[in-house]
C-alpha cells in the first residue's frame, strides 16, 4: 500500500471542531492587499498550496509579505518591469484571478506554470480577450503537458464580452484588474452567469478595498477605471464550503458542533445548509446546483443515504475542476454502493441504508473527492482504502487531524 494511501472505518465524529478560514475569501484579500498602496493586514490565513500559490504570484508582483504574531502583513507592490515566473501549483483560482492582475503589474512578459490538470483547464475567455485586444498570448499547455502560458500587456479599458457560463474566476480577474485602467470599462456577461456568490465576494473584497464596481446582479459590470486600492486591516471568516463535510457528516448520522462560521455571509456555498434540510422531506426532490459545484461531491453522500430518489442537476462544470468530478462522484460512490445513476450531466440517487465499502476508491488526486470519501466512510460497513489522500494540502491540510480529534477511525 503507498504511504499515501490511507484506510477509513465506519464511526461517529463527535465534538467540536473549528472550521478553516474561507479559501476563497482569503485568495481575495491578497490580491487586493497586494494591489494596496500602504500595509495590509489579514488576520485568519490558513496556508494551504492554493493560497499559498496566490501569495507567491503576488510577492513574485512586487508585494512584500511576512507572517508577524499569527497576521499576515502584506505590503502593496509598485508592479515590476521585468520577464515573471508566476507558479500556480494547482490553483485554478490563482491562475484565472491573478493572469489580469499580473499583466496589468508588469512592464515585462510573466509565465505562468503549474502542476498536475492546470493546465488542461479551460483559458479560452483570456485567450480570446488579449488576441483581440492585440495582445502577447502563448499557451503552450498543451504541447509541455501542463501550464506553460505567457502574457504581456494589460487590458486597456474599454467594453469587454465575458462568457459567464464557464468559470466566475475569469470574471474575478478582469474585476480586479480593470479599476487600474485609464479609463471606464464595461464587463457584459454574454451566457447564464453561474457561481454568482463568488462574484459576490468579489465584489465585496474590491468595497472593502475603496474599490467601486457597479453590478446590475445579472449580466452587465460597470468598473470606473483609476482607482486606487487601500490597505486594510481585516480577518478572514470561516470556511462554507469546508464546514459542509461536516454538516454533511451530521446529516448522516455524526454530532459536530462546528464553529467560526458567519451566518449572514455572503459566501454562496452556505445554501449547503438549507439543502440538507431539504433533504428531509419526503418524496423526490431536485437540486440545481450550477451555483454550489464545489460543495456537490460531499453534498451527493447524503443524497445518496437519504430515503427516496434525489436528482441533482447544473453538473456539468464538475467535469473541468481538478479532476472530472462528475464521473469521480459517480464511479466512487457507486463502488462503495450508492445507488446512483447518471442521466447525461445529472445525478440520480435512490437512497440506500448504509454504504456496503470493503473496497479500493480512488481521490483522483482531488482534495474535495478525497474528504467527501472519507466522510462517506463514516457510514461503510466495511472500511475503505483511499488513495493519494495527501491531496487535501490543496485546501486543508489539517482536515485528517481534525477528522481523528472527531473520533474518525484511520489506518
Amino acid at each position: 500500500m503507498n504511504a499515501k494511501d490511507l484506510t477509513f472505518s465506519k464511526s461517529t465524529l463527535c465534538g467540536k471542531v473549528k472550521v478553516p478560514p474561507s479559501k476563497s475569501l482569503a485568495h481575495r484579500a491578497i490580491i487586493c492587499a497586494a494591489l494596496a498602496h500602504g500595509k495590509s493586514r489579514i488576520r485568519g490565513v490558513q496556508y494551504s498550496q492554493d493560497v499559498s500559490a496566490t501569495l507567491g504570484v503576488m510577492r513574485e508582483m512586487g508585494a512584500e509579505a511576512q507572517e508577524k504574531d499569527g497576521c499576515l502583513e502584506i505590503e502593496g507592490t509598485r508592479g515590476v518591469c521585468r520577464d515573471a515566473e508566476a507558479f500556480c501549483n494547482e490553483s485554478g483560482s490563482t491562475l484565472r484571478m491573478c493572469l489580469p492582475v499580473c499583466a496589468a503589474l508588469n512592464g515585462g512578459f510573466t509565465h505562468f506554470s503549474g502542476r498536475g490538470k492546470l493546465g488542461q483547464r479551460p483559458m479560452t475567455v483570456f485567450e480570446e480577450l488579449w488576441k483581440d485586444a492585440g495582445l502577447y498570448y502563448r499557451d503552450d499547455s498543451a504541447k509541455k503537458g501542463a501550464l506553460d502560458l505567457t502574457v504581456k500587456g494589460a487590458l486597456p479599458a474599454g467594453r469587454y464580452r465575458v462568457r459567464g457560463d464557464v468559470s466566475s474566476q475569469f470574471i474575478s480577474g478582469l474585476l480586479f484588474a480593470l479599476p487600474l485602467a485609464d479609463g471606464d470599462s464595461v464587463v457584459e456577461i454574454t451566457t447564464p452567469l453561474y457561481s454568482k456568490g463568488y462574484i459576490d465576494l468579489t465584489i465585496q473584497a474590491l468595497g472593502q478595498a475603496g474599490v467601486e464596481v457597479r453590478f446590475d446582479g445579472k449580466e452587465r459590470f460597470e468598473i470606473k477605471g483609476g482607482q486606487k486600492y487601500l490597505a486594510t486591516d481585516g480577518e478572514i471568516e470561516g470556511d462554507w464550503s469546508q464546514a459542509a463535510f461536516y454538516l454533511v457528516a451530521n446529516a448522516i448520522g455524526s454530532d459536530v458542533e462546528i464553529l467560526g462560521l458567519n451566518e449572514e455571509s455572503a459566501q454562496g456555498d452556505r445554501v449547503i445548509r438549507e439543502n440538507l434540510e431539504k433533504l428531509k422531506n419526503a418524496g423526490d426532490l431536485v437540486f440545481d446546483c450550477e451555483d454550489c459545484p464545489d460543495v456537490v461531491p460531499v453534498f451527493a453522500v447524503a443524497c445518496a443515504l437519504r430515503k427516496g430518489r434525489t436528482r441533482l442537476t447544473g453538473l456539468s462544470r464538475l467535469k473541468i475542476k481538478e479532476c472530472d468530478r462528475l464521473d469521480a462522484v459517480y464511479s466512487q460512490l457507486s463502488a462503495i454502493g450508492a445507488d446512483v445513476r447518471r442521466e447525461g450531466d445529472d445525478l440520480v440517487f435512490d437512497g440506500v441504508e448504509t454504504f456496503e465499502g470493503g473496497v479500493r476508491v480512488s481521490s483522483f488526486n482531488d482534495h474535495r473527492i478525497a474528504m467527501t470519501l472519507a466522510i462517506a466512510a463514516t457510514r461503510c460497513e466495511r472500511s475503505i482504502t483511499v488513495d493519494d489522500f495527501a491531496c487535501i494540502a490543496k485546501s486543508y491540510p489539517d482536515f485528517l487531524d481534525r477528522y481523528k480529534e472527531l473520533g474518525g477511525k484511520v489506518q
